[in-house]
């Protein structure tokens, strides 16, 4: 588990009763070229982990989300998810269930590397929220053990998307604020900003 002794308070986690922050947070550095438009899907292919309620949104919106998959996606919902669901604080209802893997990643992911569940709710007039699971609008961010903590597996080694580098330029803010909104809420981020600010100047300052 990370040793830390920073901790959040205004973020819109509701079901995490105390959030902590993983100190390398604070120290990861990235490429001047780095990007999360740079993606291409790789941190899809071993599939996400989903909260029950995101998983039936999906699946009532099944029919919807089959008009625009591919033809060789796919297309029989009751495949879509592995059916092992586990306990895990940190998703809202407390358990969550995998999406299966197919064709080389995630069941939604498309030839393209695009997401099938985004562009469903983005032609559909929907919020790009709307039936995307929340660690795939959070990635590279992600919670461990209620811990805001960044997930850098070792597929993902792609300094020019999400992959720290020892001799970079841009900090976690510069590439990640949009992550950071979404997971904490304006206020939250603020907060982590500000909590960034200081244990950086007290860094330098020694």
């Amino acid at each position: 588990m990370h040793s830390n002794t920073y901790t959040l308070t205004r973020h819109t986690l509701a079901h995490v009763q105390q959030l902590s922050v993983d100190p390398e947070l604070f120290t990861l550095r990235f490429l001047p070229q780095c990007s999360m438009c740079n993606c291409n899907g790789m941190c899809c292919r071993e599939g996400v982990y989903v909260d029950l309620e995101e998983k039936s949104r999906i699946l009532d919106h099944s029919s919807l989300i089959l008009q625009y998959m591919e033809p060789n996606q796919v297309r029989e919902p009751s495949q879509w998810f592995d059916e092992n669901v586990q306990p895990d604080p940190d998703f809202p209802s407390g358990f969550c269930d995998g999406t299966q893997v197919a064709n080389g990643g995630c069941v939604f992911l498309n030839s393209k590397g695009l997401c099938t569940l985004q562009i469903t709710a983005m032609q559909e007039g929907m919020s790009k929220y709307a039936l995307k699971p929340f660690y795939c609008f959070a990635f590279p961010l992600t919670l461990d053990g209620g811990v805001l903590t960044m997930y850098e597996p070792e597929f993902a080694n792609r300094p020019e998307c999400c992959s720290a580098v020892p001799d970079g330029t841009l900090t976690i803010l510069d590439i990640c604020w949009e992550e950071l909104e979404f997971m904490l809420g304006r206020e939250g981020a603020d907060e982590f900003r500000a909590l960034f600010e200081t244990v950086c100047t007290n860094k330098v300052g020694k």
